[in-house]
């Protein structure tokens, strides 16, 4: 069984809420058939989102969603603690709004596109941009129907 570790730092989110974004990860997990992997999901802020991405890819700007892979198999648990995933809820509000969604499916979607990030998942040229892209919308299409 997985484990979803979910923080929001950014004080947002309703119980009910965190509940479903704890959720929407362990189906991307289910989906992707890893199995007792442990991730952290932390909800934080425009200004953490900048300072973590400008350290750790030298870009000075906020972003949506930075994944930090661990992979360290954890022999006390049997575990293995996949990694972590920080989201800008501001900057989730600010996409969920410009594209006509809510903010649950935008953080959901965020939530997808950093575990996918974590299993070795990019983006970087057009091939691996639309496997990833192709295997996020399979991803959001199960949470939709699992969740409804």
């Amino acid at each position: 069984m997985n484990k979803i570790n979910l923080i929001d730092k950014s004080g947002y989110f309703s119980v009910s809420d965190k509940d479903f974004f704890s959720s929407c990860a362990a189906i991307v997990l289910d989906v992707l058939n890893r199995q007792n992997e442990i991730t952290t999901v932390l909800l934080s802020d425009d200004p953490e989102l900048q300072n973590l991405n400008k350290q750790f890819t030298g870009n000075d700007y906020p972003t949506d969603v930075l994944s930090f892979t661990a992979n360290q198999f954890d022999p006390e648990t049997g575990r293995n603690y996949l990694g972590d995933i920080v989201i800008s809820a501001d900057r989730a509000f600010s996409q969920a709004q410009a594209q006509n969604n809510t903010a649950l499916e935008e953080i959901s979607t965020l939530i997808v596109h950093g575990i996918l990030h974590l299993c070795g998942y990019d983006h970087a040229d057009p091939i691996s941009h639309d496997e990833m892209f192709s295997k996020q919308a399979e991803i959001l299409l199960a949470i939709r129907e699992k969740m409804s």
